[in-house]
């Protein structure tokens, strides 16, 4: 902390014995007491020593004390300090002379040294009285004008007092141009002025305060935003006039920034277009206000794979691409409003940018709804046309949706959304769709879906179920296809093939299939130690599951835990998934395959695989796609493709496997084409594990060829009991 420094005392005497009294007398006080013998050196002295006051004589060689105190009070350093003049002379011209010449008080010399000092002390507190209003009142300057705040006293007459310099300066006008309340006013509105000088009056006769905004050019032609208070004040002494204060505030940066805020609160910052909140709220009035609307409906613009040209042009072109697209809406807009058949003001824009690729506009017809429709149609057509953005010329791919007020949605935003629905249902450039609820309530099930999926394992919502698969020959048990099922407490039964897919879109196909590998593993294990049978298990892995860098390590644990041989487990993957990543699923494969671990091929004859690829990755199965065997029975080009097909995967040491067999005869022709398993509803349906204990106790699929062989017995019984008998009618 710094030390505070002590009060210094000035002290110029050509008397050396007054001189050495009142050095004493205040030094003893407690001053530092400087001292100087005639008004040159005083001056000297006060240049070098910077005094909190200043003692003169008046009558002093060289320099007289009214002339140092003159020179004093000319410096900076100066105008303020306290100055006490001292003299011999005891008359009107010589104190009249001392505060001519600037100074704080006079005294006669001789005086007692202790009033001395107490005069002193009363210049040094007036002096700090006086620096506290210097201060308060540069303080108050300085806030007025960081606030662009000006204060006005005006008296009830309406002539000026005084007026702030932050007053002149906002208005642009020098002081004295303010005279009156009546200089004010004439820079008002025409409009308003009659108003403002009722309420000044009003106020100035006692009848209270007013405050009001105005928007006024100054007289140097700016334009600003002026917010003006005003309060009569009652005066604190008799003989004084009460005056009226008024307060004015410059709000133009206030407003300004508003209005920026307003900018971007409504507008889209990368294109200058009103954005969605701008068309919500237009969209509200409007659904309050149908006079004249036959029908109104919120349409949603789509540019199609807008991601691809912010990827290819970059995201200039494509906000410019927006641009375009809006402005040849509004042009075709503009062009049927001309005509009267809908409602439509080029002053108050009713189109926005909703998303990235996406524009919406509120359209009301005058006509019907079918003409809503047209409308979009050939504002459509003239959007699509080709373009020139940033020099490069592109054609534009759009489609719009339509959501139709009070019948697709009460409020805004539910339009918006509905609109923008039905523009993701028209697919194709230049088609136009209504909004239908049955897509949204699909999305709503899917997302529901979704989050309830999310934990079903820990839930134990999840369960496996088993389909047999057996040798065409003997029909004896070769392995089961261990396949996923939910049951969901609000859902139901829910099919693979919805939350199966759903699982691998939300990235939780993963856990489910560690799951059900772990439970297929600890299942057979119980199985093959139970029934004392040795069978495999076969799963099912997805394109994601493939793309598992630790999908071997999984898989090898799975195993390990339930202490199950590697061979007695088949992983079916299908042609989507080897094409999705190829090079990663034969490393996968193949150091699967080289563990023991049966790797099967699933759903072949989809269309996805080619020859080369199944001849490169290490397949010791695969499953027919059951479309190839659909037609067996009446296309011969279908059993030729079937052959051509058995016979590729006898060629590759490949077994093969038929599914979806329904019925014996096809089992018949596919035992006969060389086909080595099937599976399908005839040998057995997805059983659980009681039912497929069951379905073992009651023989499995070779029971089906006892009944088969009963079966085909009766039917040549009975061939040759009608061929007897119709010898015995010849003869």
């Amino acid at each position: 902390m710094s030390k505070r420094r002590d009060t210094t005392i000035l002290i110029a005497d050509d008397d050396p014995g007054h001189l050495l009294l009142a050095e004493a007398a205040l030094a003893g006080a407690g001053f530092l007491v400087h001292t100087a013998g005639d008004g040159d050196e005083a001056l000297r002295e006060f240049a070098r020593r910077q005094p909190d006051c200043v003692i003169l004589d008046v009558m002093m060689p060289k320099v007289s004390g009214f002339e140092a105190c003159r020179a004093i009070r000319q410096r900076s350093d100066g105008r303020l300090l306290p100055i006490l003049m001292l003299t011999g002379r005891n008359d009107l011209a010589a104190i009249s002379e001392a505060y001519g010449a600037g100074a704080s008080d006079f005294a006669q010399k001789g005086l007692n040294p202790r009033l001395l000092v107490e005069r002193v002390r009363f210049l040094l507190r007036d002096r700090e009285l006086q620096d506290e209003v210097w201060s308060s009142r540069s303080k108050l300057l300085l806030a007025q004008r960081i606030a662009r705040v000006g204060h006005w006293e005006v008296n009830v007459d309406g002539n000026s007092v005084s007026v702030s310099p932050m007053v002149s300066e906002m208005l642009e006008i020098e002081p004295q141009a303010l005279a009156q309340y009546d200089d004010f006013i004439k820079l008002l509105d025409p409009a308003e002025q009659g108003r403002v000088k009722e309420a000044f009056i009003a106020c100035a006769i006692g009848n209270g305060r007013f405050s009001l905004d105005h928007r006024l050019r100054t007289a140097r032609g700016t334009d600003i935003c002026i917010h003006q208070e005003a309060e009569r004040i009652q005066s604190s002494g008799s003989g004084q006039d009460d005056v009226v204060i008024v307060t004015l505030q410059d709000l133009t940066r206030l407003h300004r920034a508003e209005e920026t805020v307003r900018l971007l609160s409504y507008s889209d910052t990368a294109t200058g277009l009103p954005n969605r909140r701008y068309l919500s709220e237009q969209i509200s009035v409007a659904l309050k206000e149908e006079a004249g609307t036959r029908a109104m409906g919120v349409v949603a613009f789509r540019l199609h794979n807008f991601d691809r040209v912010v990827q290819a042009e970059g995201v200039e072109f494509a906000n410019a691409l927006v641009v375009q697209v809006a402005r040849r809406v509004e042009a075709e807009l503009a062009r049927f409003s001309a005509s009267g058949s809908i409602n439509w003001r080029a002053d108050m824009p009713a189109l926005g940018r909703i998303a990235d690729g996406e524009l919406a506009i509120l359209l009301r017809s005058r006509v019907s709804v079918e003409h809503l429709a047209s409308v979009t149609r050939s504002v459509l057509a003239a959007a699509s046309r080709p373009t020139m953005c940033i020099e490069t010329e592109y054609v534009p791919a759009v489609s719009a949706g339509i959501s139709l007020g009070i019948k697709d949605g009460n409020d805004a935003e539910q339009l918006l959304s509905n609109a923008h629905v039905a523009a993701e249902q028209a697919a194709d450039a230049l088609s136009c769709e209504f909004f239908s609820p049955l897509p949204q309530a699909q999305s709503r099930r899917r997302l529901l879906m979704e989050s309830a999926l999310r934990g079903a394992v820990e839930r134990r919502e999840l369960h496996l179920v088993y389909q047999p698969r057996v040798a065409i020959d003997t029909l004896e048990l070769a392995g089961v296809e261990c396949l996923s099922r939910w049951e969901h407490p609000h859902f139901g039964a829910v099919g693979p093939d919805e939350f199966i897919t759903i699982a691998e879109e939300a990235g939780l196909i993963d856990e489910i299939g560690r799951w059900g590998l772990s439970e297929a593993c600890r299942q057979l294990a119980n199985w093959r130690e139970r029934l004392k049978r040795e069978f495999f298990v076969s799963m099912n892995l997805s394109g994601r599951q493939l793309r598992d860098p630790n999908l071997v390590e999984v898989v090898h644990a799975a195993l390990a835990e339930s202490r199950v041989p590697h061979a007695a487990l088949e992983l079916e993957i299908t042609e989507t998934s080897i094409v999705d990543a190829p090079e990663e699923a034969r490393v996968k494969l193949e150091a699967l395959r080289k563990s023991g671990v049966r790797i099967a091929l699933d759903d072949f004859g989809t269309g996805y695989s080619s020859l080369s690829q199944i001849r490169r990755l290490p397949f010791d199965c695969m499953k027919l796609d059951r479309a190839l065997i659909a037609d067996l029975y009446t296309d011969l080009g279908a059993q030729g493709v079937t052959a051509a097909v058995l016979a590729m995967a006898r060629a590759l040491r490949i077994r093969s496997v038929a599914e979806g067999i329904e019925d014996a005869g096809t089992l018949e022709m596919l035992r006969a084409l060389g086909c080595d398993e099937i599976q399908g509803y005839f040998v057995s349906r997805p059983l659980t594990v009681e039912g497929f204990e069951k379905w073992l106790d009651a023989g499995g699929a070779t029971a089906l060829a006892r009944l088969e062989a009963h079966r085909i017995d009766a039917h040549l019984e009975a061939t040759s009991a009608a061929t007897r008998s119709g010898r015995r009618a010849t003869r």
